[in-house]
């Protein structure tokens, strides 16, 4: 027997389906772009930082990115009360030190949820040993699009940036990246 909401159940129900595979489909899709490749002729911005103090850099110097550099670069965007952050930040310090002659690594902080001090006392007490300073207006972090943290990009000797991951990264993912950036001259 059909009552006058059997109509409306069987739209609900047909409703309720659409909705949980577009869900499905969505969840699908962002996390499937984790990382992506930019295009290579996507300009990366040009901008100043004055550092932090780290094993290899003193404090407030002067770190400038110019398209005309001849070193690839990692620049990684983070946070010190941001989880997988920090836990990448070992794996990026050792690829600084396993690559530093051929390899640019600068670690750019976002100031908001943790000050210029925190980012300094966190760098220090872990030892890093790469470039790091902050980003205290947002408007590197703007300019290069960040929208999650952390987010790194891997950017070649032209100035051009090749690939781009949101998320933590780990060393194999970070050693393949490298060789793409190296192997783009």
């Amino acid at each position: 027997m059909i009552n006058k909401y059997s109509h409306y159940s069987l739209s609900g129900f047909i409703n309720s389906k659409i909705l949980l595979v577009c869900i499905v489909l969505i969840f699908i899709l962002s996390a499937s772009f984790g990382c992506s490749v930019m295009q290579s002729s996507q300009r990366a911005p040009e901008f100043d930082i004055t550092l932090y103090e780290t094993q290899d850099y003193s404090e407030d110097e002067l770190y400038r990115f110019t398209r005309e550099k001849s070193l690839p670069i990692v620049l990684n965007f983070w946070f010190p009360s941001c989880p997988p952050c920090v836990a990448e930040m070992p794996e990026i310090n050792n690829l600084y030190k396993e690559h530093k002659n051929a390899v640019e690594v600068v670690g750019i902080q976002l100031v908001g949820l943790d000050s210029v001090d925190d980012g300094k006392n966190f760098v220090k007490a872990t030892g890093i040993s790469y470039a790091v300073g902050s980003d205290p207006d947002g408007s590197i972090s703007v300019a290069y699009g960040v929208s999650g943290f952390p987010t790194t990009f891997f950017i070649d000797a032209k100035g051009d940036v090749l690939k781009t991951w949101e998320g933590a990264i780990n060393a194999d993912q970070l050693r393949e990246n490298i060789n793409l950036i190296l192997s783009d001259d």
